[in-house]
């Protein structure tokens, strides 16, 4: 069997609360274009973000069509994924430090409406993890070396460095 520690990537693991799927948390520090783009991408911050933690939750089924099943588990997985993220976002704001929800279904931050440009999810996953990812009727899929297209990619941004970032998750 494939295991992830066999790409030398060790993620947080754990569990979605509405179907007990496992959940994949990578904290990585942010990619050049966030950096040299941040004012864009998050002009609410007066800081360039640090961290970019990369929330994978796994889907019970391939996510590469586009069918009522497919955007039903899509509307499933994003809602965890806001659930999750605004726990996270609570612990983060206690320790008085920012953190940036991207939405994965327009790449922009959430209440933050007034973004240049949009998170492209797909391509920091694959810029930080070395995920492939192939295009499907001009939309990108991540093939997860496990899941392959049954995974839905999010992220998080954190202006804090990544130790204490996984001490907080």
């Amino acid at each position: 069997m494939f295991s992830l520690f066999q790409l030398n990537i060790n993620p947080i693991i754990t569990y979605q609360k509405t179907a007990q799927l496992p959940i994949e948390i990578y904290v990585q520090p942010v990619t050049q274009f966030i950096t040299n783009n941040s004012s864009l991408l998050l002009p609410e911050w007066h800081i360039v973000p640090k961290t970019a933690v990369i929330i994978l939750l796994y889907s019970f089924i391939p996510l590469e069509t586009s069918n009522r099943q497919v955007e039903l588990e899509k509307q499933r997985l994003r809602e965890e994924f806001l659930t999750l993220s605004k726990r996270i976002k609570i612990t983060f704001q206690k320790q008085g430090t920012l953190i940036a929800i991207i939405d994965p279904q327009d790449g922009k931050p959430i209440n933050s409406p007034a973004s240049q440009l949009s998170f492209d999810i797909i391509a920091v996953v694959h810029q930080l993890l070395n995920f492939s990812f192939y295009q499907i009727h001009g939309c990108k899929v991540l093939n997860h070396p496990i899941q392959q297209t049954a995974i839905y990619p999010s992220l998080l941004l954190s202006d804090v460095d990544i130790t204490i970032t996984k001490s907080w998750l």
